[in-house]
Formats: structure tokens, C-alpha cells, sequence
């Protein structure tokens, strides 16, 4: 009898570890930012925009391999849906891959970026060709090797030529490449600083007979001072087909809920030769102590110099974002 007891409690131990790893997780959040925008040439814009975000989430394991896939659609307050990440991903500790929609390694942080708005458009380059969350063209595949608890490296794909078009990143393809983006890429976790560093080469044609052959690479360090965390990265890219350069370098730290960055850049394209210095700042507090929803006031400051004859130099911003999470 009491081994029969003892086995029936055993079976149910295992149905219920089973049943809490079967089980998807869902979660929701809302975003609201009231924005004003103005520019030195023109008159201030002023917006409010948003979005709910529903994510779900799930993740089954047998013995060290796991499988998980994961969705997020964003209801924007304009009346659109779209979609966040839409991916899975299997493997173990020590590798797995990622197919789908996603992002992935961060060579560019800028931490606390509740709003930044540059002066000029196309002037900062973040080696995030081949990060990810491409159009509805293509798609990505990643891979992830853990060769220790001090190194991981991550090559990423864009598959397809992701017709995002926005030819910024990767979009306006024809189709017709099967791999239009490579970006690998390794980290060095040390009780110090967490160090990555990476390459990038997006190349495809695109409709109308035209083409994109761009290259660039990045390097970032991420470590403490105090009780702040703090960001340093730089990035250089070439346009093969117009031989642009973009050299672009970024500060920033979060101390609590402050954040504050700094990001100059400059542009070689055989011309004017741009550049622009660009901070930004927000700060963050709990709404009537409700520690789910939050409060968060930013700015950002951008000056550019040697731009285009009757172009922008000049922009400063403002945003007030509310934050819940259901």
C-alpha cells in the first residue's frame, strides 16, 4: 500500500513539472507617448501614438534540448496591427538556432532611448543591417554557440530580402537572394565588462535593376561605475555602390530609473560631408505608486553641421510616455 502510494505521488510530481513546462505564458503591456517635435526649419509637430503588446511565449525541454516559440502583436492606436517577434527556437546550453522574426545581438546599444530624433536622416549607422525583424519579404536564421561561460558567438541571417521598404535596412529586394544579409559575431563576458563585437555584409538586387552592397562592423563594451550601468559603442559602415561612409560612436548610462546618452556621428558621401551630435535623457517614476504602471519623461537635443543648402540642423524633442503592464 504505501508503495503504491509512493508511486502514484512519483507519476503526479512528474504529470505536474510536465503540465508547468507545457504551459504557455501570456502577458500584455500599453504604451502611450505624447510627443512635440521641432525643427529648425518648419513648425513643431506635435503627436500621440502607441500601442498594446500581447505576447505569448512557450517552451518544452528533454533533458538539456529545448523548443520554444514565441509571438508578439503590437495593436497600434493608429487602428493597425502588426507584428513584434514571431519565432522559434531549439537547441541546448551549448548551441541553438532561432528562425523567424526577431532581433538579435545589440552592437549599438543606447539603453534608455526613450526618444531620440536626429537632425538628419540616414546619419548614424548601428551595424543593425542584419539584426533582425526584416519586412514581409524574408526572413532570419540565427545561430548561437556557447564555447564557454566567458565566450558565446552568434552569426545571424537575414533570408529572403525582407521587403521592409525601407532600403535603410534591408528592403525593396526582388527576391531573387536566397541569403542577403551575414552578421557574425562574438561576446566576452568578464567580471569587468561584457565586450561583443561584429561584422556585417548585406548584398541583394533590388526591383528595378539596382542593387545593395554594404558592409560595416561594431564594437561595444558594457560594464558598471557605481551603481550606474554604462554603454560604449562604435560603428563604421561602406556603401560599395556609393562608396558613403558612416563613422558613428555612442555613450550612455542608466542610474535607476535615469538614463542619459550621447551619440555623434559623421558622414563621408563625397559632398557635404555631415555630421551631428544628438543626447538624449529620460527619467522614470511610478504612477500613484502602482508599481505596474509608470511614467516616463524624456528629451533629445540633435545639431548637425555642413548639412545640404536649406536643410534641417537643428531638432529638439519631447515625450511623455506612459507605460502599464496588465
Amino acid at each position: 500500500m504505501k508503495k503504491t502510494i509512493l508511486a502514484t505521488a512519483i507519476v503526479s510530481s512528474i504529470l505536474s513539472v510536465s503540465a508547468v513546462q507545457a504551459a504557455p505564458v501570456f502577458d500584455a503591456n500599453f504604451e502611450l507617448n505624447t510627443d512635440a517635435v521641432d525643427k529648425a526649419t518648419g513648425d513643431t509637430t506635435y503627436d500621440q501614438n502607441g500601442r498594446v503588446e500581447l505576447n505569448a511565449y512557450s517552451k518544452h525541454t528533454s533533458g538539456d534540448n529545448f523548443f520554444a516559440g514565441k509571438g508578439s502583436v503590437l495593436l497600434n492606436t493608429d487602428g493597425e496591427a502588426t507584428v513584434d517577434d514571431a519565432f522559434i527556437q531549439f537547441g541546448n546550453n551549448v548551441w541553438d538556432f532561432q528562425l523567424g522574426r526577431f532581433e538579435a545581438i545589440n552592437l549599438f546599444p543606447l539603453a534608455k532611448d526613450t526618444l531620440i530624433v536626429h537632425a538628419i536622416d540616414d546619419s548614424v549607422y548601428e551595424a543593425n543591417k542584419v539584426r533582425g525583424r526584416v519586412g514581409d519579404g524574408g526572413g532570419q536564421i540565427a545561430f548561437h554557440y556557447k564555447a564557454s561561460e566567458m565566450v558565446k558567438f552568434e552569426v545571424d541571417t537575414i533570408y529572403g530580402d525582407g521587403d521592409s521598404g525601407d532600403s535603410s535596412v534591408v528592403g525593396n529586394g526582388d527576391d531573387t537572394t536566397a541569403i542577403s544579409g551575414v552578421r557574425p559575431s562574438v561576446t566576452f563576458m568578464t567580471d569587468a565588462a561584457t565586450i561583443s563585437a561584429g561584422f556585417e555584409s548585406v548584398k541583394y538586387d533590388q526591383v528595378g535593376g539596382t542593387n545593395v552592397d554594404l558592409s560595416g562592423y561594431g564594437v561595444t563594451a558594457n560594464f558598471d561605475v557605481a551603481a550606474a550601468n554604462v554603454n560604449l559603442a562604435a560603428a563604421f559602415s561602406k556603401d560599395d555602390n556609393t562608396d558613403k561612409k558612416i563613422s558613428s560612436f555612442v555613450a550612455n548610462m542608466v542610474y535607476g530609473n535615469f538614463g542619459l546618452g550621447v551619440i555623434a556621428s559623421s558622414v563621408d558621401d563625397g559632398a557635404t560631408d555631415p555630421s551631428l551630435v544628438t543626447t538624449y535623457i529620460a527619467y522614470t517614476v511610478p504612477v500613484l505608486d502602482i508599481d505596474n504602471a509608470t511614467v516616463t519623461f524624456a528629451g533629445s537635443y540633435s545639431a548637425a553641421d555642413d548639412v545640404a543648402a536649406g536643410a534641417n540642423d537643428k531638432t529638439t524633442a519631447a515625450r511623455v510616455r506612459f507605460n502599464y503592464g496588465f
